[in-house]
C-alpha cells in the first residue's frame, strides 16, 4: 500500500474519533475527556509524575520555602475548588526570568519567577494558576497523549500486518511527534486556550478572588507586547489573541459575584517584597547557533 494511502487511513482512524471544542455558551464547560482518551486519573498522575522528574532536571525550580508555601496554598485551594479534585496537585515556581506558566497531566502546575514579577494582584496570579489547572480539568495534555498513542498503535498494526516498512515506520513516527511527547513545549490550540480560561474564570470565583484578574493580566500582555524585546518572553505557548479578552469580558458580565471575592492581599504585597530582594533569576543557557 503506498504510504500516503497509510497516512490517510492512519488519519481517518484517528480524527475520527475527535470530537470538535463545543463553542463558548456563556455558562461554566463541563469537564469530560475525549472518548478515545482510556487512560485513567492513577495513570494520568503517574505520567505527571514521570514528566515532572525529567523537567526538574532541566527546569530550574525555585528552592524557597516561604515563595513555595505561597503559590502552593493558593493553586491547593484553587484545586480543591476545580472539576478534579481528587488528582493530588503540585504547583512550584521555575526560577526563570522567561515569563512562562505550564502544567503537566495529573496536576502539575508550574509558574515562572518573572510572572509572579509581572502579576500586580493575588488575584492576577490566581487567574493564572486556575487557567494551568483549566488545562489539566480538561485533559488537553492527556487527550493529545491518547490522540499520539492511537497513531503509534495504527503504525504498529499496519507494520506487523506487512504494510509499511520498518524505515516508513520510523519516518511516520518522526512526522507525527514520536512516542514521547514533550509536555512543556507543546502549543494548545485556540480552542483549548479558550476553555481553560472560562473553566480557570468560573474556577477562580468559586475559590473566592476577583475573575477580573485573569482579565486584567492578559490585557496587560497584549499592550507590553508592542515592545519587541518583550515578546519572547510572554508565556511562549500560550498565544494571547485579543478574542480571549473579550470572551472573557463578555462572560464575566454573565457570573454572579459578590464584593467579598479577593482583589489582592497583604500576603501578596509581603511577597512581592520578598521576591524583590532575591538575587536576580539566572539567566536560560544560550542556544547554539545554527551554522548556515
Amino acid at each position: 500500500m503506498e504510504l500516503s494511502k497509510i497516512h490517510t487511513l492512519i488519519l481517518v482512524s484517528v480524527f475520527t474519533l475527535i470530537v470538535a471544542p463545543a463553542a463558548l455558551c456563556l455558562e461554566e464547560p463541563t469537564s469530560s475527556k475525549a472518548i478515545y482518551n482510556t487512560f485513567s486519573d492513577e495513570e494520568e498522575m503517574t505520567m505527571g509524575r514521570n514528566a515532572a522528574a525529567e523537567v526538574e532536571k532541566v527546569q530550574p525550580i525555585l528552592d524557597d520555602e516561604a515563595l513555595g508555601a505561597y503559590v502552593e496554598k493558593i493553586g491547593q485551594r484553587i484545586a480543591k475548588d476545580s472539576q478534579r479534585p481528587k488528582l493530588q496537585y503540585h504547583f512550584k515556581i521555575v526560577n526563570t526570568p522567561v515569563m512562562n506558566a505550564f502544567s503537566l497531566p495529573g496536576g502539575y502546575v508550574y509558574v515562572n519567577r518573572a510572572l509572579l514579577d509581572f502579576a500586580e494582584s493575588e488575584s492576577e496570579l490566581a487567574g493564572v494558576l486556575a487557567h494551568e489547572v483549566g488545562h489539566v480539568v480538561a485533559y488537553h495534555s492527556m487527550n493529545d497523549v491518547a490522540r499520539r498513542w492511537l497513531v503509534d498503535r495504527a503504525i504498529y498494526e499496519s507494520q506487523k500486518a506487512g504494510l509499511v516498512t520498518d524505515q516508513q515506520m520510523q519516518d511516520m513516527l518522526k512526522q507525527y511527534g514520536g512516542p514521547i511527547l514533550l509536555f512543556v513545549d507543546r502549543k494548545f490550540s485556540r480552542e483549548e486556550e479558550n476553555e481553560a480560561d472560562m473553566l480557570g474564570l468560573y474556577n477562580v470565583t468559586r475559590s473566592g478572588w476577583d475573575p477580573n484578574g485573569l482579565v486584567q493580566f492578559l490585557g496587560r500582555l497584549i499592550r507590553v507586547g508592542a515592545d519587541q524585546s518583550l515578546v519572547e518572553l510572554l508565556l511562549r505557548n500560550h498565544p494571547l489573541p485579543e478574542d480571549r479578552v473579550a470572551n472573557l469580558a463578555t462572560e464575566l458580565k454573565q457570573v454572579k459575584t459578590n464584593a467579598r471575592l479577593t482583589k489582592n492581599s497583604t500576603a501578596f504585597v509581603r511577597m512581592k517584597e520578598y521576591l524583590s530582594k532575591l538575587p536576580p533569576a539566572p539567566e536560560p543557557p544560550q542556544e547554539p547557533a545554527k551554522s548556515q
